[in-house]
């Protein structure tokens, strides 16, 4: 069922199925060892069983949500940081245990501890209803991180402003080629989605402290 799950669930997070797949196959867990993205994807209406996807999910979703974080908060690849599950219910805390081999590999992770409450100094994801948190206090310079998402955010407004000055000019809409506009569309798009993106950070943060 493992590697049934895998497969459907491999073309929304590759990296990390695939790397699932490797560890698993490695520990026996499942019996094929060829790549995944060699095999041939099997035809299904929806999941065979909901309680092992809702499991492996999960993980993956924990996993993508720390390495966001990670990349928000200019974490150094090489650093390992200790995960705070808070307030995890039986259910929770027995599959954290269960995969946690894979969590601390594929999230650069040193330990996964439980709590009532988030450590002072860590932000705080949620992962399908469920609250993780990285203590940060002496991996990074919260002030100075926040100074350099403060910047980053400026930028990204001034490039939304720079395209806006060039979108509401009559005489570019009418006169620039229609892939032009295009382009510059697609640059407004993608320092919206910037924008958004270090605003979560900020916001992060600010929970942080």
């Amino acid at each position: 069922m493992l590697d049934e799950i895998l497969k459907l669930l491999h073309p929304f997070v590759p990296f990390v199925t695939e790397e699932l797949w490797r560890v698993t196959a490695e520990h026996g867990k499942i019996k094929r060892h060829h790549m995944l993205a060699l095999d041939a994807w099997p035809q299904h209406d929806g999941l065979d069983d909901a309680e092992a996807e809702g499991e492996i999910g999960w993980v993956i979703d924990l996993i993508n949500a720390i390495r966001s974080v990670r990349v928000e908060m200019n974490i150094p690849a090489a650093t390992q940081l200790p995960l705070v599950l808070v307030g995890t219910p039986p259910q929770t805390a027995a599959r954290a245990r269960q995969w946690s081999e894979f969590v601390q590999r594929l999230a650069r992770i040193s330990e996964i501890s439980f709590a009532d409450a988030a450590p002072k100094g860590a932000v705080q994801l949620v992962v399908r209803g469920e609250v993780a948190a990285l203590p940060l206090a002496g991996v990074i310079d919260i002030a100075a991180e926040r100074a350099r998402l403060a910047k980053e955010m400026a930028k990204a407004d001034a490039d939304i402003a720079r395209v806006d000055a060039k979108l509401g000019n009559p005489n570019f809409v009418a006169r620039a080629p229609e892939e032009v506009v295009e382009e510059e569309k697609e640059k407004r798009e993608e320092a919206l989605a910037r924008k958004a993106k270090i605003a979560e950070a900020l916001k992060r943060l600010d929970g942080s402290t």
